[in-house]
């Protein structure tokens, strides 16, 4: 089993620990609770493919974007390369 650190500050540690006190268990009884309950969401959310798939998608488009790894057209430049490749395709 893999171990996770995080840090928190002082108040916000001691009021979960109090909280988990109060529920007869132990914060870290609580994080690996709530750790497996995100990781049990994360599968349910990539099983519907399409929703992940859309959004990677989306996540990359941003990173090229951003990176200046990619090229954006106007309204014109992108029916003029419409046009082109649709003439292309024709004579083929």
């Amino acid at each position: 089993m893999e171990t996770i650190h995080f840090r928190i500050d002082a108040q916000t540690k001691q009021l979960a620990m109090q909280a988990a006190k109060r529920q007869q268990t132990d914060l870290t009884k609580l994080m690996r609770e709530r750790a497996e309950q995100l990781a049990a969401e994360e599968l349910e959310y990539q099983s519907n493919t399409h929703a992940y798939w859309l959004e990677t998608q989306i996540n990359e488009a941003i990173q090229r974007y951003e990176s200046q790894q990619t090229h954006l057209f106007d309204a014109d430049q992108s029916q003029q390369k419409m046009q082109q490749l649709r003439r292309q395709l024709t004579e083929k």
